[in-house]
């Protein structure tokens, strides 16, 4: 199967793990777990940490509110959640 096969030694991602990597990459808020303070950030299109909660829901919220805000002035940006593997998953997308 075309899907599984390797290229250059590494398996390629599926299609909607790209789209999400990427468009959790730019315009994006950012739910970032922070271990050191375990607490989950509210992280700016900019890296700048407008937020913080205790509890990963509430911080998505936060989050949500943030980018339809910034949505409502004409921006288009999504919201992503940081997994425990690292990667991100898209949590809020316009429609």
């Amino acid at each position: 199967m075309a899907g599984n096969r390797m290229i250059g030694g590494l398996k390629p991602k599926p299609a909607t793990e790209i789209l999400i990597s990427e468009t959790c990459s730019e315009h994006a808020f950012h739910v970032d777990h922070n271990e050191a303070l375990d607490r989950w950030d509210v992280v700016d299109e900019e890296g700048r940490i407008i937020g913080h909660c205790h509890d990963q829901g509430e911080a998505i919220n936060h989050a949500i509110q943030e980018a339809q805000h910034t949505h409502g002035r004409g921006d288009d940006v999504v919201v992503c959640v940081q997994q425990p593997d690292g990667h991100y998953s898209l949590a809020w997308a316009p429609n």
